[in-house]
C-alpha cells in the first residue's frame, strides 16, 4: 500500500489526500498499470479519450500537426506529467496529439467513469481537477495577449509559444519556409534569414525542412530582451 500511495501522490489530483482516503480509492477505483518500450505508439491523434493518464516514469514525445498538415510539431514530455488531461470532456473527447515513448515508459491509467462515480466525491480531487484545467486556460489566453506581431522575428517565437504543450524544453518543428512565411505573413526569404540569425545566436538548429529548438524558454527570453531593444532604440528616436 505504501508504493501506491507514493505512486498515486506522484499524480496532482491525488495530492493533498490522505492516507486513508487513498486507501479507499484503491479499493474502488480500477488501475491500469502499462509499460512500454522505446518507439511504441501509445495513442494515435483523434483516438477516443476515454482515461485520464500518467506518465510515472520516462519520455514521451508528442507531435501535433495543423489541419492542412502544412507542419508538424513536435514536444517531449517526462514524467511526472498527466497525459492531455484536457480532451477527457467536452464536444471533442479525443486526443489532439499522437504520443509515442521516446524512451521506455510507465504509465497508470484510470478510465473515465471511475472519475465520474467514485473519484469525483473527494473535494480535493474535485479542486485539483478544476485548478489544473483553469491554470491551462489562463496560460493559454496569457500567451495570446503577450503576443507581439510587430516585427518578424517575434512572429516566429510567438508562433512556436502559441502552439506548444508547454513554452519550455525541447521543440522540433518540420515546415517549409515557404509554408512557414504564408502561415505568419511573411516572405521565404525573410523567414529564411532570420531563421539563420536565430541559428548563428545558438537558439536553434536548421536542417532541411526541420527546425530543431534546444529550448523554447531560452527563444522566449531572446524575445523579451529583442522587444526591450526595439522599445529603447524607439524612445531614443523620439527624443
Amino acid at each position: 500500500m505504501d508504493t501506491m500511495y507514493e505512486t498515486l501522490l506522484q499524480i496532482p489530483l491525488f495530492q493533498g489526500l490522505g492516507e486513508d482516503e487513498i486507501t479507499r480509492i484503491v479499493g474502488k477505483v480500477k488501475f491500469h498499470f502499462q509499460k512500454y518500450k522505446a518507439g511504441s505508439v501509445i495513442y494515435r491523434r483523434g483516438d477516443f479519450c476515454n482515461d485520464l493518464t500518467f506518465l510515472l516514469k520516462g519520455e514521451l514525445m508528442l507531435e501535433s500537426t495543423d489541419k492542412e498538415n502544412n507542419f508538424i510539431l513536435k514536444e517531449f514530455e517526462d514524467a511526472p506529467d498527466l497525459v492531455e488531461l484536457y480532451s477527457l470532456f467536452g464536444i471533442n473527447a479525443s486526443y489532439f496529439s499522437t504520443y509515442t515513448a521516446e524512451t521506455d515508459v510507465e504509465l497508470v491509467s484510470i478510465n473515465k467513469s471511475f472519475i465520474l462515480t467514485e473519484l469525483d466525491k473527494y473535494d480535493i480531487f474535485r479542486l485539483n481537477f478544476r485548478n489544473i484545467l483553469s491554470n491551462r486556460a489562463q496560460q493559454l489566453h496569457d500567451r495570446l495577449w503577450q503576443s507581439n506581431y510587430s516585427c518578424l522575428e517575434t512572429k516566429m517565437v510567438d508562433f512556436l509559444l502559441a502552439r506548444c504543450e508547454r513554452p519550455f524544453g525541447k521543440k522540433l518543428l518540420k515546415i517549409k519556409m515557404e509554408d512557414f512565411g504564408l502561415i505568419i505573413g511573411e516572405t521565404r526569404l525573410s523567414v529564411s534569414k532570420y531563421l539563420n540569425n536565430l541559428e548563428r545566436e545558438g537558439l536553434i538548429i536548421l536542417r532541411r525542412t526541420e527546425i530543431e529548438i534546444p529550448d523554447l524558454n531560452l527563444l522566449r527570453l531572446w524575445k523579451e530582451r529583442h522587444l526591450e531593444s526595439l522599445s529603447k532604440d524607439e524612445e531614443i528616436a523620439d527624443e
